[in-house]
């Protein structure tokens, strides 16, 4: 009797953990193949590629001091708000950058003119120089150049407008977004980045803004998955005799 006893007991006991590891596995099936498979290409792409490290101009130019000429002092009585200034170059000219509470503006280090915002051919020339064998492709093409005034898109920072978004025909769609107001590139994007964004959502399962990794998805999913292979190692146990 205390035989029969225990076999039905070892029999229910096979029964429940095989009932809780199988419907949980299929449940949880598509998930962990998309942890995965997005996992994975963290792991084989190269970070520092995919921040776009390697799109960086050749060699920064270099500001001869004889063509900064307008003082200093006389740029603070002119903008006596100013947060920061600093000189930098601009297409091989010496500009000053002025920072003031809501805009930065930049001033010509020759004769103190304030400069108009960004146009076109220039924001054209300065993703130009960004093609060298390292970074974006000589042989590419700039295939679109536009000005984003009121609304960015979902891999820009609003906070950066108004800039000129600047496409390149490569493989990679190379895109760069430069200030309309000082000329830097205040962000670089290509497709791989753009996967490994779309990855990073399906990840964490937080399909909105890709960013809530503390989401309610994402922890029942990891719980239930803990519980599947807690499963799947007791009915182990239990079934170990046939492997021995």
């Amino acid at each position: 009797m205390n035989h029969k006893k225990n076999s039905r007991g070892v029999v229910s006991k096979v029964t429940s953990a095989q009932f809780i590891h199988r419907w949980l596995m299929l449940i949880l099936a598509i998930p962990i193949v998309i942890w995965g498979f997005t996992g994975s290409y963290f792991v084989l792409m190269d970070i520092g590629f995919i921040r776009s490290d390697h799109i960086a101009v050749e060699k920064s130019d270099k500001i001869n001091p004889l063509s900064v000429s307008y003082p200093i002092s006389k740029l603070y009585q002119d903008f006596p708000d100013a947060k920061s200034i600093s000189v930098k170059s601009l297409l091989q000219q010496a500009v000053y950058h002025v920072t003031l509470t809501e805009k930065t503006v930049l001033v010509s280090a020759q004769s103190g003119t304030q400069l108009d915002a960004i146009t076109h051919e220039q924001a054209t020339k300065i993703a130009q120089s960004f093609q060298h064998n390292n970074a974006i492709s000589p042989s590419a093409s700039i295939a679109a150049a536009k000005l984003l005034v009121e609304q960015a898109p979902a891999e820009l920072a609003s906070r950066h407008l108004p800039v000129w978004q600047v496409v390149f025909d490569d493989m990679a769609k190379t895109t760069l977004y430069i200030s309309a107001q000082t000329g830097d590139v205040v962000t670089k994007r290509h497709e791989y980045w753009r996967w490994f964004d779309l990855f990073w959502k399906w990840h964490i399962m937080d399909y909105d803004e890709g960013e809530a990794i503390d989401n309610a998805l994402l922890f029942y999913s990891a719980i239930g998955s803990f519980i599947a292979v807690f499963a799947g190692c007791v009915l182990l146990w239990q079934r170990r005799k046939r492997y021995c």
